[in-house]
């Protein structure tokens, strides 16, 4: 079994991606748990104003994993014209083997700055893009695609719920050799100190944190972590832990 950095990563991300992640990261001899201190719940009433929204969009532009899985059983099977794009390559990947389609993606980056490179993107006068992704996301790729003329529209399929994390897990790995904690998003980042509170602030400082995104990890120095690890995908994740100590 590959050498780990820490000896349990903890997933701090919704639980259905979280779950799938540690099967996966399992197999690749890391030991993995979700952590979740905040989830998603379908918007049933967006859901079902999806198949409609899409059968006239050009773009079909998908901003998290949550997207696709909440969305894409909706479009499956419609004779979609619109293209398809992601803002990362895991995304892609996975609305790929979905769809069974080329999915525009940036090759290098994951974020909506990595995308907003990509030349189809550049000229979109007279072309609907519908963005499909969670309450309230960033308005940035709404806002750039539309000063490059494209009508913009939104599907919100879910919004985001604090739930109680697992502090009793957290507690007895704490005692031990404190875990390492993947941090999916800034608003996660957030969550997950505001659950710990003073009690735990020092045992959870103590941890090795590791960010998807130069963004999250922003978040997470301000919010005490001093030397926080970067990992754009689960390829580099997966290097970073299983190489040297």
């Amino acid at each position: 079994m590959p050498a780990t950095l820490l000896p349990t990563l903890l997933l701090v991300r919704p639980q259905a991606q979280a779950a799938q992640q540690a099967q996966r990261l399992q197999a690749a001899g890391i030991t993995a748990q979700p952590f979740c201190v905040e989830d998603t719940v379908a918007d049933d009433a967006a859901l079902a104003a999806l198949p409609q929204q899409a059968a006239s969009a050009d773009w079909l532009v998908f901003v998290s994993p949550s997207c696709i899985d909440l969305a894409w059983p909706r479009l499956a099977g419609l004779p979609l014209a619109a293209k398809l794009a992601c803002v990362g390559r895991a995304s892609a990947d996975k609305l790929a083997a979905l769809s069974g389609r080329a999915v525009l993606h940036p090759p290098h980056g994951n974020d909506s700055d990595a995308l907003l490179t990509l030349p189809p993107l550049q000229q979109l006068a007279g072309q609907t893009v519908l963005i499909v992704r969670g309450d309230g996301g960033r308005p940035q790729l709404g806002e750039t695609l539309a000063r490059r003329g494209a009508q913009v529209h939104y599907a919100e399929v879910y919004r985001r719920v604090p739930v109680q994390a697992d502090w009793a897990l957290f507690d007895r790995l704490a005692a031990g050799s404190p875990p390492a904690l993947l941090i999916t998003s800034s608003h996660s980042a957030q969550q997950l100190f505001h659950q710990a509170g003073a009690t735990r602030r020092r045992a959870l400082l103590a941890c090795r944190f590791i960010a998807l995104h130069p963004r999250i990890a922003a978040t997470l120095k301000q919010l005490g972590v001093t030397r926080p690890l970067l990992a754009a995908d689960e390829h580099a994740l997966c290097a970073l832990l299983t190489g040297p100590r």
